[in-house]
């Protein structure tokens, strides 16, 4: 478990390995640098400044993390540490991180999770992964569809 580094806006550059800050869900922008040696295992994201959020970036994608940015790396093997970052951002909620409430390091070191067994854990990643693979099979099907209301639109309005 550790905080990112200062990144300053002249290190940023148009593409690269993103970097996270106090905002885990969307890359802050992009730099040359590595953070980790390797990324062989998967890593989960909080933003330590920002309302509570959490992200889990799976192994073989490298990111940089920001000084506003806590990172956890997962090497138990009773341990998915996608499910891990499920659990953590539903207790971040329980304890009410906020900006206010900020979730340092030392907070989050000192939570204390409960977990169930690795099977019933991957059983629930795997319903979740599931879930977002329709999702995204539906958000395509909105595109398309939102794409030909444009054109039947034009076609007789316009």
């Amino acid at each position: 478990m550790t905080i990112g580094k200062r990144v300053l806006s002249s290190e940023l550059l148009p593409t690269g390995i993103p970097v996270y800050s106090a905002n885990v869900q969307e890359p802050f922008g992009y730099i040359r640098a590595s953070f980790f040696k390797d990324y062989n295992v998967g890593t989960i994201l909080w933003g330590i400044d920002g309302d509570w959020d959490v992200r889990y970036i799976p192994p073989q994608m490298p990111f940089y993390p920001t000084d506003h940015c806590g990172t956890l790396r997962v090497q138990a093997t009773d341990v998915n540490a996608r499910y891990l970052a499920f659990a953590l951002h539903a207790e971040g909620e329980r304890r009410r991180f906020t900006r206010t409430n900020r979730p340092s390091l030392d907070r989050v070191r000192a939570l204390r999770l409960e977990l169930p067994p690795k099977q019933q854990q991957d059983v629930f990643v795997n319903e979740v992964e599931r879930m977002e693979s329709q999702i995204a099979k539906l958000e395509e099907k909105r595109k398309m569809l939102e794409g030909k209301k444009q054109g039947i639109l034009k076609k007789y309005l316009l």
